[in-house]
């Protein structure tokens, strides 16, 4: 959601002068060895672009911590751990994990773990899960709703920050719903090669929609320079204008991907009257077709209960957000749990959208005991993590623009091209999803953890965010941990390597000081986390020895 702005190359160009004038160097630590002179080019050509989408990256630098000294060559143990089974939620104290490469060889309660020579960390009793999965984000989009080209340099960094934050709440796969394909794969290649700190990565390319369809913000309305910047770094919706245009750009926005994303609503998310195009069932067809022949899934955005009917028609794998008008009937929840879909409610970004700045008030039909809490979950947020989470000076610029719903107010938002949502929307998915995600929980239907992240307000950072909005939606703390672990394995079709903590199973791990299934807000802080075996981020040091040689 990003409003109109001008590039102003003077300024840019002494904001350049002022930062070498300070002897500024390069942000380091874990994004690896910061900019090159051909990054450097790559985003000031790109620039443009960011702002063509609805929101890009802008994140505070997280402090550098310092991880254990190990050498894995002969293995690691992991002793005096408590590990949570996210299946059934039970507990198995005293335990100790034996890993091998990337992955785990054994779960037991025993002491006397045979691993001549291998690594010890003493887990001091702490809380192990597995690690968890952001099943809704968009890496490579910035979360801000006006763009300055003096700002380039955080939102440069803070794109590679994504990916770290992601590690530091715990989370060691995310499922990017829609980024710039160029972009997605390098940092993608820099995770491989460990030039980067980061999640493994699963994706759709750009989000494959029909022109003028969610998001609608007209690319040549926000920036005459986002059409030529995109040949660097590619655009987040496919934009097609009409049936045969889809059939050319099926093969590219598949190359490498994992699963092909749609909008399906026929309404803006923006205050504006009127519908929004829609694909027709030619395209539908065509599109489920293709999917099928590709064995790729299909994730579908949805807002509106218009959107969710004729979703129900077609063979989907999943249902992202929920609806802001109607609660789901149990023969329509019967339904998603027969065709096996998943739902990622993503309740964060409607909580973040509570934009009472709009009324003065709470809305009509909207005031009650839930909207009351979120609201005050929704400004402590913003008061307090939220800075850690985001640049301050960027997370400032997104509260300022607020002022625009006073003046010159929601009804002129639209035609005066400054796009913030209208907070009905979000009033109603707040209403009607909490209620939902409590009924999909009660009939069966398999529900993941995302946040919506890289949009404005929901940063990178607060994953736990939604975890708690779980529990306020009434589900308990052990199934909000099957969302964010085993749901989320199936949902990214990962569920034979992550999910768990089993032998077999992929050495994904985060550690807590308090046990998450008695306290959900334990999940705030990891104090350890691992990927495929290695240690990524580490809160607080942990005694480290090694076992001898041999027995004999």
């Amino acid at each position: 959601m990003a409003s109109k702005n001008r590039i102003d190359g003077r300024r840019m160009t002494c904001q350049v002068k002022r930062n070498r004038g300070r002897g500024e160097e390069p942000m380091k630590d874990k994004l690896g060895k910061g900019m090159s002179r051909r990054e450097l080019l790559k985003f000031a050509g790109a620039l443009a672009a960011y702002t063509a989408v609805p929101g890009i990256p802008g994140c505070v630098s997280l402090p550098a911590k310092p991880l254990p000294r190990i050498d894995y060559t002969r293995g690691l143990v992991i002793k005096n751990c408590s590990v949570i089974d996210t299946v059934s939620g039970a507990l198995m104290e005293n335990a100790t994990l034996r890993i091998r490469g990337e992955k785990i060889l054994a779960l037991s309660q025993r002491d006397d773990i045979d691993a001549p020579g291998a690594a010890v960390i003493d887990a001091g009793g702490r809380f192990v899960t597995p690690g968890f999965v952001d099943a809704h984000c968009h890496t490579t989009a910035s979360p801000v709703f006006t763009m300055s080209p003096l700002d380039m340099f955080k939102h440069a960094t803070m794109q590679k920050r994504h990916f770290v934050a992601s590690i530091e709440s715990g989370v060691t796969t995310v499922r990017d719903m829609g980024a710039f394909p160029p972009l997605l794969h390098g940092f993608m290649k820099d995770i491989d090669e460990g030039g980067l700190i980061g999640p493994r990565v699963v994706h759709c390319n750009s989000i494959l929609n029909i022109a003028g369809s969610h998001p609608d913000i007209p690319v040549s309305e926000v920036s005459v320079f986002a059409k030529p910047a995109s040949l660097f770094i590619g655009m987040m919706m496919t934009n097609f204008e009409d049936t045969a245009e889809l059939r050319r750009v099926m093969d590219e926005n598949a190359r490498g991907a994992s699963f092909i994303k749609l909008t399906v609503d026929n309404k803006s998310i923006f205050p504006r009257t009127g519908d929004i195009p829609c694909y027709s069932d030619e395209q539908l067809a065509l599109i489920f077709d293709y999917a099928a022949k590709q064995g790729l899934p299909v994730a579908c955005h949805h807002h509106r209960k218009w959107g969710f009917d004729r979703m129900m028609k077609y063979p989907i794998h999943s249902l992202e957000h929920t609806v802001c008008d109607a609660l789901l009937s149990d023969a329509e929840l019967d339904t998603l749990v027969k065709k096996g879909v998943s739902v990622v409610p993503t309740l964060t970004v409607a909580q973040s959208y509570l934009f009472d700045e709009a009324y003065g008030k709470i809305p009509d039909g909207f005031d009650d005991d839930l909207m009351r809490e979120e609201l005050a979950a929704r400004r402590a947020y913003l008061r307090s993590d939220a800075l850690r989470h985001c640049d301050p000076d960027l997370h400032a610029a997104n509260m300022d623009v607020l002022r625009y719903y006073r003046h010159p107010g929601l009804e002129k938002l639209w035609e005066n091209h400054i796009y913030l949502v209208d907070p009905a929307v979000y009033f109603g998915i707040m209403k009607y999803g909490m209620r939902n995600v409590k009924r999909m929980r009660d009939a069966g239907v398999p529900m993941g953890v995302g946040i919506d992240a890289g949009m404005p307000f929901c940063y990178f950072g607060g994953y736990y965010r939604e975890l708690e909005c779980m529990a306020r939606a009434g589900l308990t703390n052990a199934e909000i941990l099957r969302c964010a672990t085993v749901n989320g394995a199936r949902i990214v079709r990962m569920e034979d390597r992550i999910g768990t903590v089993a032998e077999g199973k992929l050495a994904d791990l985060a550690l807590f000081d308090r046990n998450p299934l008695e306290d959900i807000t334990a999940c705030r802080t990891p104090a350890a986390v691992m990927k495929a075996g290695k240690i990524l981020h580490c809160e607080k040091s942990f005694p480290v020895c090694r076992l001898p040689e041999s027995r004999n």
